[in-house]
């Protein structure tokens, strides 16, 4: 069995550096551009099953890579971890710790 792993294309949080965590937004016209492009290599790939997050920027990406018209599950597992008082905010070394750090409290 192979695995293919696609990430959502580009949001504007991540034109911006902010964690989107479970803010639902879109992609933006460059990531429309990244899927779609990406969309090239996918249909020439043998994918019997697609599973994707239900949040809006993966579904997006995901609508525009499948040419093949590929069956798709949608897995709540899949989602953003939830980021509590980093949803949004500016990316830097310290909230990069913490968000990863999964015994903190802050």
């Amino acid at each position: 069995m192979k695995l293919y792993v696609i990430r959502h294309g580009q949001t504007n949080c991540n034109k911006e550096n902010r964690y989107n965590c479970r803010y639902d937004e879109d992609i933006n016209e460059i990531g429309i551009e990244q899927a779609i492009k990406a969309s090239e290599n996918v249909k020439r790939l043998d994918i019997d099953l697609i599973i994707c997050s239900p949040m809006k920027r993966t579904k997006h990406t995901m609508e525009l890579v499948n040419v093949n018209k590929i069956p798709v599950i949608y897995d709540d597992r899949l989602m953003e971890r939830e980021g509590g008082k980093l949803t949004r905010t500016i990316l830097d070394d310290y909230y990069y710790t913490e968000y990863y750090n999964y015994y903190s409290t802050k």
